[in-house]
This record gives structure tokens, C-alpha cells and sequence, in this order.
């Protein structure tokens, strides 16, 4: 699978793209600069699945969401969180596959990752 990993902290991006490598998957890009830029890499990239954080500069996590899954419904979104709750209402209604809590450990996302598809 094809992974567009987002998130701000660079230190955590790096390792959760060494992650989704230890996986298994391909890591086709990995965003630092916010929610616009992740946008802008899933239209270059066109990844199967996206690692995404929800707090994130210019452009949170949940927004992203919905635009990435208005241009293409079946791609996978896994949100990574270190301070919002996976059953907030607005994380469960935006299309999310899975909400991962920080720090990720490789079992739920490689659970995340491998799940098979709805």
C-alpha cells in the first residue's frame, strides 16, 4: 500500500513513516508543513492510504479528511492524535478508518494498515 504520511512534529513524521516501512508499505511522501500542504501531496501522489494528524497549522487534520475523501472515497485515513479523543464526535463522522492515539505503537498500525478495506 501506498502511504502520505502528515504530521507537524518532523521528529514524528520520520518515525512514522520508518513505521509504516517496518510494515510493509511504501512510504510515497511524508508532510510536515500542514493540512494545505498534505492536500496539495495527496493530488501529486495519489496514495492508497494517509497517516494524518488532526492538529495540525494552516488546515486541521479533520478538514483535511473531508477533502481528500470528497476527491477519492476510498482512500484510507488514519488519524494520529496525542490530545484528541478517538470518539469525539467529529472524528467519528468524518470518514476516518481508524484514529490511532500518540505514540503509535506498530501493532495497531499495522492493524490500521492491513485492516481490509469496508
Amino acid at each position: 500500500m501506498r502511504v502520505l504520511v502528515a504530521d507537524d512534529d518532523r521528529d514524528m513524521a520520520a518515525a512514522l513513516a520508518d513505521c509504516v516501512q517496518a510494515c510493509g508499505h511504501e512510504v510515497v511522501d511524508t508532510v510536515t508543513s500542514g493540512g494545505l500542504a498534505v492536500i496539495q501531496s495527496f493530488a501529486r501522489h495519489a496514495p492508497d492510504a494517509v497517516l494524518l494528524d488532526i492538529l495540525m497549522p494552516r488546515c486541521n487534520g479533520l478538514t483535511v479528511c473531508h477533502a481528500l475523501l470528497s476527491r477519492a472515497p476510498k482512500t484510507r485515513v488514519i488519524f494520529i492524535s496525542g490530545s484528541v479523543d478517538r470518539v469525539h464526535p467529529f472524528v467519528e463522522s468524518c470518514g476516518s478508518v481508524a484514529c490511532l492515539s500518540k505514540p503509535v505503537s506498530l501493532i495497531e498500525l499495522r492493524a490500521a494498515l492491513d485492516a481490509p478495506a469496508e
